[in-house]
């Protein structure tokens, strides 16, 4: 019987799912108290993992299930779905070899501790070799999984699936076309913006409570999840565990302050996916932009409005005393400050997608052939100052700043991107649906907006694919009008230009 065969199928996927759990808690480890010298030992753990999850979902037995269940003609809305990410699943990991799986997760942490040790020393030099590793084993894997027209689809597909690199790069250019000049008339026109109020010393101890408390507030549950530091911030876990990090910079409250509200955002779309859809194909989110979306929304949408702030403030006051005699606009602008800067997760909203495009730019190239590593620092720099206006002063403030790189995550980049366009739409839908969110933002209950998530995103898991969920939930496909929208009503009003 098909539906016997769905069955089997889901006990299966249920231990791959488990599996992946586990590699995830590793990894979770070996990204925040794992001493660097465990780095090849912990290799060897995740390859082995990583070959075990490989042969549980490639096995013939998969297979021939998945043929008998989908021969069934009454199948349900939640089964065809699951049946649809199981079969992408099984043919995507079967066209790879579990020996090129296993030297991957092998490489990674190994990798991981090359990257922190480079970017601590200002030495691009000493990680090139590991980093042209990384790249060679991702173009073995794309030449695997084939592809129609650049390599570099089929790694994209690994994060969005369904969004080809042809689609991302048209969306990625529209943004810039219309972005750049916003920033340049900014710069010249909009007058400076004082943000030393925010930049005094803040003990760590203090920027950890404050975002704790925000987290509280926005819904996150200790209970089923945890806040710890790394070298860059992440998420990792589902469900009831889920682990958020962040970083702190003593003379600057945002670093922080904003990466536990990203993370959270994060944080809270896993803590939220349907209990019965736990271990199963559904039990994930859609897409990592669609994850995306969920961190920028309360980054940004949220974190850095004007509502947020009325209602921090006063908290802000109590906690440090430099703050007393600052008025809240001046906080306001303070904290949505637009400057071309150096580092992606400390950019302004507006300049954030240029540092995108850089990245996109880049590995695309990489993977294509047109850029060698080994100019990647000076590449980098002229992507910067043809973007962005300015130069970065190391490696470590350039090219070495971000992780993914060395987690083998090529094709990443470009979700944030998609992320931001998510989460305007969304939030414009959310305004639509919800009666004064700003009220309830300004009183700190964070509750109705989480519930509205939960509902039309969270809980969907995987049922349906990332754009069907957007049109779904907006009613309208995936686009940039949202989000310029929002970007020129909020930086008109803070710069009080017509933009």
């Amino acid at each position: 019987m098909a539906n016997d065969a769905y069955s089997k199928l889901m006990d299966l996927y249920s231990e791959y799912s488990i599996m992946g759990q586990v590699d995830m808690v590793i990894g979770w480890d070996q990204n925040t108290y794992m001493p660097p010298g465990a780095a090849e030992m912990r290799g060897v753990q995740s390859s082995i993992i990583g070959a075990m999850r490989h042969r549980a979902i490639t096995s013939r037995k998969v297979k021939d299930l998945l043929k008998e269940a989908s021969r069934e003609k009454e199948l349900t809305e939640v089964q065809r779905s699951s049946l649809r990410w199981l079969r992408r699943e099984h043919e995507r990991k079967s066209a790879v070899p579990e020996k090129l799986v296993m030297e991957m997760a092998r490489l990674e942490p190994v990798s991981i501790q090359a990257w922190i040790k480079a970017r601590r020393e200002n030495d691009f030099r000493q990680f090139l070799p590991i980093l042209e590793k990384v790249f060679e084993l991702r173009s073995k894997m794309a030449e695997h999984l084939g592809f129609a027209k650049t390599p570099y689809d089929a790694l994209l597909e690994d994060f969005e699936p369904g969004m080809a690199s042809g689609r991302a790069d048209t969306i990625l250019k529209g943004l810039r076309a219309r972005l750049v000049p916003m920033v340049k008339r900014i710069v010249e026109e909009g007058g400076p913006v004082d943000d030393g109020p925010i930049r005094k010393g803040y003990s760590e101890k203090k920027q950890y409570e404050f975002g704790k408390q925000v987290l509280l507030d926005m819904g996150f549950d200790f209970n089923r999840g945890r806040m710890d530091t790394s070298a860059h911030p992440f998420t990792s876990g589902t469900y009831d565990d889920v682990r958020l990090t962040t970083r702190f910079d003593r003379k600057d409250l945002r670093p922080a302050l904003f990466a536990f509200i990203h993370e959270g955002g994060h944080a809270l779309y896993e803590q939220g996916l349907a209990k019965e859809f736990y271990g199963t194909p559904l039990g994930e989110a859609v897409s990592y932009g669609v994850h995306e979306s969920q961190s920028r929304l309360w980054e940004n949408q949220v974190g850095r409005s004007l509502p947020f702030w009325k209602h921090y403030a006063p908290f802000l006051r109590r906690t440090y005393p430099n703050m007393k005699s600052v008025r809240l606009e001046h906080l306001y602008r303070a904290f949505n400050m637009v400057r071309p800067s150096l580092i992606r997760v400390e950019a302004d909203e507006l300049t954030y997608n240029l540092h995108i495009m850089v990245r996109f730019e880049i590995e695309k190239g990489a993977m294509e052939g047109k850029v060698d590593l080994k100019d990647l620092p000076e590449v980098w720099d002229d992507c910067y100052e043809r973007y962005l206006g300015i130069t970065p002063p190391s490696v470590s403030q350039g090219c070495l700043q971000d992780i993914h790189w060395s987690m083998g995550l090529i094709g990443y980049f470009p979700t944030y991107s998609l992320g931001n366009l998510y989460a305007a739409q969304l939030m414009e839908a959310a305004r639509r649906d919800l009666r004064d969110l700003d009220g309830s933002i300004e009183k700190g209950r964070f509750g109705t907006l989480l519930s509205w998530l939960r509902g039309n995103v969270h809980s969907k898991g995987r049922l349906y694919m990332a754009e069907d969920l957007m049109k779904r939930v907006t009613g309208k496909p995936l686009g940039e009008e949202a989000f310029i929208s929002y970007m020129r009503t909020k930086f008109s009003d803070v710069y009080g230009l017509a933009l």
